[in-house]
């Protein structure tokens, strides 16, 4: 009986230990210490980020930081309709000294902008049931600012050699004519 009592005795000690050295590894990982840091819009001085988005770091991949980063960056806004969002770039990324190239408003809009030596593409489409946006931004270098592209020991592109046969005409494809469906 008396071994039966200090079984249970320590047993109880044991589980009482271990659940008190858990409470103290969770307290330090408050701290900050041994986890990951939570990702930040702050790294991304270049964009503006609308208020509300949640990084989706599974998707995002950012080379580099400050004004010189290349990547992909993508977020969702929930509750946020993709026409505002459009509309929100468009407004706020010259104030970021992007300018436009061009851009085209549909299911899955696309906006392209040029800062310098970086082009910026963002993708913008609701997600499933309209219940908010899925924002897609990716920034790479213009093709000139790639220094394998500009290297001077490229030699131009030549004719094609005069041996080669001209190119024949092509005839016209046959009218498409309409049918009713069945």
């Amino acid at each position: 009986m008396r071994k039966a009592i200090v079984f249970v005795l320590g047993a109880a000690l044991a589980v009482a230990g271990c659940s008190s050295s858990m409470g103290s590894s969770s307290s330090g990982s408050d701290s900050g210490t041994g986890q990951a840091p939570t990702p930040s819009f702050s790294q991304f001085t270049d964009l503006p980020v609308p208020e509300g988005a949640h990084m989706d770091v599974g998707k995002t991949l950012v080379l580099g930081q400050g004004d010189n980063w290349v990547g992909r960056l993508v977020f969702d806004l929930r509750f946020e309709g993709a026409p505002s969002v459009f509309d929100f770039y468009k407004s706020e990324m010259p104030s970021y000294r992007w300018q436009e190239i061009s851009s085209v408003r549909s299911d899955i809009s696309v906006m392209t902008y040029r800062r310098a030596d970086r082009i910026a593409t963002i993708e913008i489409e609701e997600t499933t049931l309209s219940l908010g946006t899925e924002v897609t931004i990716t920034v790479g270098p213009v093709n000139g600012a790639n220094p394998a592209a500009t290297s001077g020991d490229q030699a131009p592109m030549a004719p094609p050699p005069a041996s080669q046969p001209p190119t024949q005409p092509v005839a016209p494809n046959q009218p498409v004519t309409e049918q009713p469906l069945k």
